[in-house]
């Protein structure tokens, strides 16, 4: 049966002109459902979009119900899509399929018509972005903030999640986005940073501000942000937004204050569950001269990028949860290695502009250099590659996306 199904995949993929493209249609017609729908699910997305607005018979195939839970049983975590947001003006969603030889550049339509302000993060075929609103009640002056829509780029429906309702001075916001397993919810983590004026009531003068800060976390499906509380003190003001979804927890890396003099950098991670701050062990190596490390998911591991001299970077990988004697340092990068490629677009001493993607089916790693180029690592011939995107800008995010054909809602309703 499976040769009978490598025939009829071969004979669709043949289809070069209209004579041999009509050819297929007739044959898909033939196909028993079960079987045409199990070729499907083998497909790119890419392809399966193609087939839906090109082919008269797609329409319905692509939506038949039995079609989503296939395909999202035959997604790979190690062979994910690009979301790529630029952020020159115009901003613009696109995708990159991992499997398209020719690394072709696809723009997304926004969702809702809404103009795009940041990428928070994806989870389970969901793309988490924020959007700008404006407040013109303070001070007469329009304040910007954020919110937050969730939606499957390939199908087009989208969730908004409600703004929070507290317009500070001075806001400074950040945003995570992911899934805990246990509980089977979707939850959005902000911290916002502010100052509230300090005022004297009977002259109501502003004798100076206090900075302060706060936790809220919205559960998708409900109406409204609960307040958690102020955050640890590590997570000071500036510090990067949670991201790295792990074992139902979102990370972020903070540096930590000694005795004397200078830093250690650590790892405080929320747990979507129970919706607590914990502190994670750190990997052991304490050389690093970049201000924080470079958090991200490899294999479905916690990972760590860390700059250690200009040039040297290494990857550690946390390999059993929560674990300190389970980090390994995965990968090192000397600066003969990265000479020409990575030293020039580097600024000495940050390793935040080295990030770490994700891991590809052929066995090697994807990097962003200086949010401008994509670079892949082969470890086994020990050398990097650039990747040529055409129809890209010079200045962009990029965020590893595992496509889904479920809608926003019925992915609300699954039980991962």
């Amino acid at each position: 049966m499976d040769a009978e199904y490598g025939r009829e995949n071969k004979r669709v993929n043949l289809a070069d002109d209209p004579s041999s493209r009509a050819m297929v249609q007739i044959d898909l017609h033939r196909l028993p459902r079960r079987i045409l729908l199990d070729i499907l699910s083998r497909l790119p997305i890419t392809s399966l979009i193609h087939f839906k607005t090109t082919s008269h018979i797609g329409y319905g195939i692509i939506d038949d119900p039995r079609l989503p839970p296939l395909f999202r049983n035959r997604v790979s975590d190690s062979n994910p899509c690009l979301i790529l947001f630029e952020n020159n003006v115009p901003q613009r969603l696109c995708f990159v399929d991992s499997e398209d030889c020719s690394r072709r550049v696809r723009k997304i339509d926004p969702p809702q018509h809404s103009e795009v302000k940041n990428l928070v993060g994806s989870c389970n075929g969901l793309l988490c972005v924020s959007y700008p609103i404006s407040d013109p009640l303070l001070f007469s002056v329009s304040h910007e903030t954020g919110s937050l829509l969730i939606y499957n780029p390939f199908v087009g429906d989208a969730v908004r999640v409600q703004a929070a309702d507290d317009p500070f001075l001075s806001q400074y916001e950040v945003f995570g986005f992911g899934f805990h397993p246990r509980t089977g919810e979707f939850k959005v983590v902000r911290i916002v940073y502010y100052q509230r004026m300090i005022i004297v009531e009977k002259r109501h003068v502003v004798i100076g501000t206090v900075e302060e800060s706060m936790v809220q976390v919205f559960t998708v499906g409900t109406t409204e942000w609960r307040n958690k509380g102020a955050p640890p003190p590590q997570l000071g003001f500036g510090t990067d937004p949670p991201g790295a979804l792990v074992e139902g927890s979102l990370h972020c890396s903070t540096p930590f204050k000694m005795g004397g003099v200078g830093y250690i950098f650590g790892i405080i991670s929320f747990d979507l569950a129970d919706e607590v701050f914990e502190e994670i062990p750190h990997p052991p190596c304490q050389r690093f001269v970049s201000r924080d490390y470079n958090l991200s998911v490899l294999n479905g591991c916690l990972s760590a990028v860390g700059l250690l001299e200009a040039g040297h970077f290494d990857i550690w990988v946390m390999k059993q949860y929560h674990v300190k004697e389970s980090w390994v340092k995965q990968f090192s990068f000397d600066p003969d290695l990265t000479r020409g490629l990575l030293v020039n677009s580097l600024s000495p001493g940050d390793s935040r502009l080295l990030k770490l993607i994700c891991a590809l089916k052929n066995g090697e790693i994807l990097l962003q250099c200086n949010s401008s180029s994509l670079v892949s690592y082969d470890p086994v011939e020990n050398r990097f590659k650039t990747l040529q995107l055409s129809g890209l800008s010079n200045e962009f995010q990029a965020l590893p996306f595992l496509p889904s054909l479920f809608s926003a809602d019925a992915t609300m309703n699954l039980l991962f």
